[in-house]
């Protein structure tokens, strides 16, 4: 048995391709957490600015509710 593979013959094993596949995904979510990191900023504030228009509508709805039952 001989510790030297040719490489045709390694690529011929199923478990080559799942290492391999496993250390590209490694790789990838090492630099995806890096790349998403600034993004993340501007998620928190576009959520910030949704909460902040929904409080004011409901606000608006409310002013609206109050004043149509103070005119009834």
């Amino acid at each position: 048995m001989s510790f030297f593979t040719s490489p045709a013959a390694l690529m011929q094993q199923p478990m080559t391709y799942l290492v391999m596949a496993a250390l590209c995904l490694v790789i990838v979510l090492r630099f995806l957490k890096q790349a998403l990191a600034p993004i993340g900023a501007l998620i928190q504030a576009i959520a910030a600015a949704a909460l902040v228009a929904l409080a004011a509508s409901i606000a608006l709805a409310m002013l609206g509710v109050a004043a149509f039952m103070t005119v009834r």
